[in-house]
């Protein structure tokens, strides 16, 4: 190493994201962290949405009644869910 490189390497901030707990973290450590906290957030702060898919088996008569509620009320279909389920609870 010459004195160049060395005093550059001075210089210049490492390479790379910050390690946690004094070790790098791999990729799927920190995507599982990252969902983690999101999930944490989102129960702490019930305004935001909680970051799950939620996947059910509807047949087509149903579906379709389900499109055309929504189009009639102007709501999404996650707006839709949230305003049944909230009806159900009420009962």
């Amino acid at each position: 190493m010459t004195w160049c490189s060395m005093e550059q390497s001075k210089d210049k901030k490492p390479r790379g994201r910050r390690p946690l707990h004094g070790q790098a973290m791999s990729v799927a450590e920190r995507k599982r962290r990252s969902r983690a906290l999101q999930i944490k957030r989102a129960t702490q702060n019930h305004q935001l949405r909680l970051p799950k898919a939620l996947s059910v088996e509807i047949d087509a008569s149903l579906h379709q009644k389900f499109r055309t509620y929504c189009q009639q009320q102007q709501l999404t279909q996650a707006e839709a869910l949230e305003k049944i389920l909230a009806a159900l609870v009420l009962k």
